[in-house]
């Protein structure tokens, strides 16, 4: 990391990089033949490059001009306050780079190096200092990287409301968003966040605190769902939507909403991108009625669990979700060969309500 430690020693970053005294000269480097700068950065590591493009508008105009890999760039707001900026390279898959801000040591103790090895992967980071703005801090940093390297934000976990503003005008378009518990206050935030954005692989909602007598009718126009306290998501939702993957926690949906869902599976015309369900609920209704009335009117047939049903479930590129064995699987089948398995658990809480779980899982035999 010498190179990093000169690089430093003569350039700040809004005192999150900060340097003893102010240089007479400007750092030599910069006054290289463009053709040696590229060779220069080509052979330079992941925050080497990063910080050596501050220097200068040369520099940084020289570094996008080179091809490089596309860099997974994924943004983890905390709740606490925690703030990483993840980046990952496809060429070095067992690295990840990370940069973090802080403010439990002195200041002049900023920016330090540290490296963690977990073999075969290894995680490399750079502490800068937390000065109180490192919200504002970390999104510029972030702007900067994804011009550098000519790649977008792939994922962002937002802890704080702001922001969904942010991550809306930078970049609307995004394959990944998680936001924490309490984050979203108002169904106005929901709202923004459903039109706003085109999140293309997974969505993730902890609880909010909205109205407790909302619902929505609306679809979710996202591929890919994890909804906590879902109390809020309706029947017609689910149907007229476009889901491939939903999973719902603490769902309002009763077993004759979801013998509905069974039902328009089946006949074809709604549901057609529904690869898997999974919905957690309680009940005032014995395990017995309520299977009753899950499954009633409906030609289901019993299956094996070696019949070729797969064990696990991509939620995103990096969750592979593996589904709990069970001996025997309700089977729905469709006209176009396709199958619905449906199978589940249940348990009685304290007061005496039913715990649900339910799988609904969308698959077709290898032939």
């Amino acid at each position: 990391m010498m190179f990093l430690e000169t690089v430093l020693a003569q350039f700040h970053i809004k005192d999150k990089l900060p340097i003893k005294s102010k240089p007479k000269n400007q750092f030599p480097l910069l006054k290289l033949p463009r053709v040696v700068l590229i060779e220069c950065i080509e052979n330079l590591n992941l925050f080497e490059i990063i910080i050596f493009s501050l220097l200068s508008n040369r520099v940084k105009s020289i570094a996008k001009s080179i091809r490089w890999s596309t860099l997974d760039i994924r943004l983890l707001y905390g709740v606490t306050g925690t703030i990483n900026i993840c980046l990952r390279l496809p060429t070095h898959p067992g690295l990840k780079w990370i940069i973090a801000y802080a403010n439990d040591k002195e200041p002049s103790e900023y920016p330090y190096f540290e490296s963690v090895m977990l073999n075969p992967e290894a995680n490399h980071f750079l502490v800068l200092r937390d000065n109180g703005n490192a919200i504002e801090d970390s999104t510029q940093m972030a702007a900067h990287i994804c011009k550098v390297f000519r790649s977008p934000i792939d994922g962002i976990d937002i802890g704080k409301e702001s922001l969904i503003e942010w991550i809306i005008e930078f970049q609307p378009t995004i394959r990944n968003i998680w936001i924490y518990n309490g984050v979203i206050t108002s169904v106005k935030s929901l709202d923004r966040i459903f039109k706003s954005l085109k999140v293309t692989e997974h969505f993730g909602l902890e609880p909010t605190a909205i109205d407790e007598k909302f619902q929505i009718t609306e679809p979710i126009p996202f591929r890919s769902i994890t909804i906590d306290d879902s109390y809020w998501i309706t029947l017609p939702s689910i149907l007229n939507g476009n889901n491939s993957i939903i999973l719902l926690n603490d769902s309002m949906l009763t077993p004759m909403d979801i013998n509905t869902i069974l039902r328009e599976w089946q006949v074809g015309f709604n549901l057609r991108n529904l690869e898997y369900l999974q919905v957690r609920t309680t009940t005032l209704l014995d395990a017995d009625s309520y299977t009753d009335e899950l499954f009633k009117d409906l030609n289901l047939t019993l299956g094996v669990e070696n019949d070729g049903r797969p064990m696990t479930v991509d939620i995103d590129d990096d969750w592979e979700h593996t589904l709990p064995e069970v001996e025997i699987v309700h089977n729905l089948t469709r006209s176009d060969g396709m199958i619905l398995s449906i199978f589940g658990h249940h348990e009685v809480s304290e007061g005496e309500k039913l715990k649900i779980l339910l799988y609904l899982q969308v698959w077709r035999k290898q032939a």
